[in-house]
C-alpha cells in the first residue's frame, strides 16, 4: 500500500474506489475510530482486501501538517491496476488524501425528493455521478439539496448526508432504508442515547413527513444541519432541538489522528 500527493488518471478514468470524508481539527478527528473501520471495512468489499490503520493514521497526518485551523479531509481508496476489462483480478489498494477548507453553508436547508437509491449503498464509494445529477437537477428547481426515496416509498439518505427526524414526542427517528450508516449520525444516536431520551431505528414511509416535528441532515462535515422544507412539507426550526443534536454530537471527544 503507498500513498499519493497527488490524484491519479485512474481516479478519474476509472469509477471505482471508495472513501471517508472528515473534519480535522486540532489534530483530532470526532469518530476517527469509526472512519478507520469503514475504510477498512469498505476495502474488503470492494478489493478482497483491507487498508493499514497505520498507514492511513500517517497519511492523514502528512495532508493535515501545519494546518492552522480546521480542515476537511478526504481519504480515498482506490487501486492504479483495476482492468474494468477484468474487474475480478487481484490488485493493491492505495491510498490518496486531499484536503479543503471546511463548508461555509451551516443555514437551514429546503430539499426535494427524487427517487433513487444508490448502488451498493452501505459502501461510501466514489460512485456519485447519479447522487450529484440528483442534487443538480434539485437545486436548478430552487432547492438546496435532494433527499432520496426508494422504490417502496421509503426515505433513505441526502445526496451526501443522513436524515433523521424529531417526532412530537421529541423521539429522535432514524430511517433505516438502505443507505450510507453515517458516522455522524452515529454519533449523534449515542450522545442522545447517553442523555436517557428515546431514539427509534424504523422505517420512514413519505407520506409520514408531514407528521413529524423536526427534520435534520447529517454528515462528518456538517454534523448537524435544520431541514425547513421537503417538498411542500414545511417544518419550523428548532434552535433548542439542533442545539442538542449539536451537544449530542460532540459529547464524543475527539481523536488524536
Amino acid at each position: 500500500m503507498s500513498a499519493q500527493p497527488d490524484i491519479p488518471a485512474s481516479l478519474a478514468l476509472v469509477n471505482y474506489g471508495h472513501f471517508t470524508s472528515m473534519l480535522v481539527a486540532g489534530g483530532r478527528v470526532r469518530g476517527l475510530a469509526r472512519h478507520l473501520e469503514r475504510l477498512d471495512r469498505d476495502a474488503w468489499v470492494v478489493f478482497g482486501r483491507g487498508v493499514d490503520e497505520g498507514y492511513v493514521r500517517q497519511a492523514i497526518r502528512s495532508a493535515v501538517e501545519g494546518a492552522t485551523g480546521p480542515l476537511a479531509v478526504r481519504v480515498t481508496v482506490h487501486a492504479p491496476g483495476f482492468d474494468p476489462r477484468k474487474p475480478e483480478a487481484d490488485v493493491e489498494p492505495e491510498v490518496v488524501v486531499t484536503t479543503s477548507a471546511p463548508p461555509a453553508e451551516t443555514g437551514p436547508l429546503k430539499v426535494r425528493t427524487a427517487g433513487y437509491q444508490r448502488d451498493l449503498p452501505q459502501v461510501k464509494h466514489v460512485g456519485t455521478f447519479g447522487l450529484f445529477y440528483q442534487r443538480r437537477l434539485a437545486r436548478r428547481a430552487g432547492f438546496d439539496d435532494v433527499l432520496f426515496i426508494g422504490g417502496d416509498g421509503q426515505v433513505s439518505e441526502g445526496s451526501t448526508w443522513n436524515v433523521c427526524f424529531l417526532d412530537e414526542d421529541g423521539t429522535l427517528v432514524v430511517p433505516t432504508a438502505p443507505a450510507l450508516p453515517g458516522i455522524a449520525l452515529g454519533l449523534i444516536q449515542s450522545g442522545v442515547a447517553r442523555t436517557g431520551a428515546k431514539v427509534v431505528a424504523r422505517p420512514v414511509q413519505v407520506g409520514e413527513l408531514p407528521g413529524f416535528r423536526a427534520a435534520f441532515a447529517t454528515n462528518a462535515l456538517a454534523p448537524v444541519r435544520a431541514i425547513s422544507r421537503v417538498d411542500e412539507v414545511e417544518y419550523k426550526v428548532d434552535e433548542d432541538a439542533t442545539a442538542r443534536l449539536a451537544r449530542a454530537y460532540e459529547s464524543t471527544a475527539g481523536e488524536r489522528v
